[in-house]
């Protein structure tokens, strides 16, 4: 596709009319004598305010010697590019306000967003995507993100872009089915959340035992410059639990898992209610309290006591060993140790596989949101 060049500076005709004044030495007032029109017609003119028409484009080729065609071309012209002008600045405040609020370009590239050809197509889809009917972000302004706050290292911190994740993960949860939500089967399957760690297939199992106690469980995709980890909150009756992958680390996974259950077992009270979580940056009362449930679960406690006898020297063999005494995987021993610096990070970080790829694509909401967006299509 050809590139159309653009002049940099929209210069009309007045502006052709000052340069052959320039040149005859001409006041304003000798070329309104000239042409029998008034001084302030021909000030207008200069100023690019007032049309040539073709009767004007007559006297002024007949003053300056070109024809009168020139005159209207470069009217037009420049009367053209004006509107352009005008339309692309208007398109571009728009999407600058827009992608302000959204990473428009993650969004689709994820299949958050079909694509767009225009600036009203993009205002359509951000008009269904928020369930808005005007061009006002000034919710996202004045929302609060509980217990989620960024200290001064994380700069690239965008609060928009974190409400952006959520309200994605309110909409992906609609896909997805659970049965009546049973709060004390969710509290007896959290107490053995542990022993599922090392299980073949433990992850799916999981998983499919989290629906039955009528916890949604989903994953979506982090995004840039929002830290998230995870989240909870209702979905009508039921508690939803969201991992971003952010880190795709098998202990990673358990670890947030096992604090959004915390969340739901303690803190979801009100359906309002919700938590979105950095677990690099435990801070509040709330989050400290969900962190020491999911520690237990884990048996972090356990694992830490483990190795007090054996100093600053841990093997491979006692990390296997702890593994199998405690029934809980080795990638959770060596986030454990990690964490506690009693090991350094720099070691045994192959039990840390990547976890995306064991769990089944029926919990990637990109992928059902994708095949939503190709129905409605």
């Amino acid at each position: 596709m050809a590139i159309k060049d653009t002049p940099y500076i929209n210069i009309g005709p007045g502006e052709f009319i000052k340069e052959e004044l320039e040149v005859r030495n001409w006041r304003q007032e000798d070329l309104a004598e000239i042409l029998g029109i008034s001084l302030k017609t021909v000030n207008q003119l200069i100023k690019n305010k007032q049309t040539i028409t073709i009767e004007t484009a007559k006297l002024l080729s007949k003053a300056f010697g070109q024809s009168p065609q020139y005159w209207i071309n470069l009217d037009s012209n420049y009367r053209l590019r004006l509107q352009e002008d005008t339309r692309q600045t208007k398109d571009a405040e728009i999407k600058g306000m827009i992608y302000k609020y959204m990473p428009v370009t993650e969004m689709v590239k994820k299949g958050w967003l079909s694509a767009f050809r225009n600036s009203n197509e993009l205002i359509a889809r951000v008009y269904n995507f928020w369930n808005i009917d005007e061009l006002d972000f000034t919710f996202m302004d004045d929302a609060e993100l509980p217990t989620f706050r960024k200290s001064d290292v994380f700069a690239q911190y965008n609060k928009y872009y974190a409400l952006t994740w959520f309200r994605m993960a309110q909409t992906s949860a609609q896909n997805y089915s659970a049965d009546q939500f049973e709060r004390d089967d969710l509290r007896q399957l959290a107490v053995s959340l542990y022993s599922f760690t090392v299980k073949p297939n433990g992850i799916e199992l999981f998983l499919n035992e989290l629906s039955n106690t009528g916890v949604k469980f989903f994953i979506l995709s982090h995004l840039q410059k929002t830290y998230i980890d995870g989240a909870s909150f209702w979905v009508k009756s039921n508690p939803g639990i969201v991992y971003s992958g952010r880190y795709n680390r098998i202990d990673n996974f358990w670890f947030t898992v096992a604090h959004e259950i915390a969340h739901i077992l303690l803190h979801l009270k009100k359906k309002t209610d919700y938590f979105i979580d950095d677990l690099d940056n435990i801070s509040s009362d709330v989050e400290k309290e969900a962190n020491q449930y999911a520690t237990k679960l884990l048996r972090a406690n356990e694992i830490t006591a483990y190795f007090k006898h054996f100093g600053n020297y841990i093997s491979e063999k006692r990390v296997v060993d702890c593994s199998k005494e405690l029934n809980v995987s080795p990638a959770i021993v060596v986030g454990v140790l990690h964490h506690a610096g009693l090991l350094s990070r720099r070691n045994l970080n192959r039990y840390k596989k990547k976890v995306l790829d064991l769990i089944p694509e029926t919990f990637l909401a990109e992928k059902r949101f994708k095949q939503k967006l190709r129905r409605t299509k």
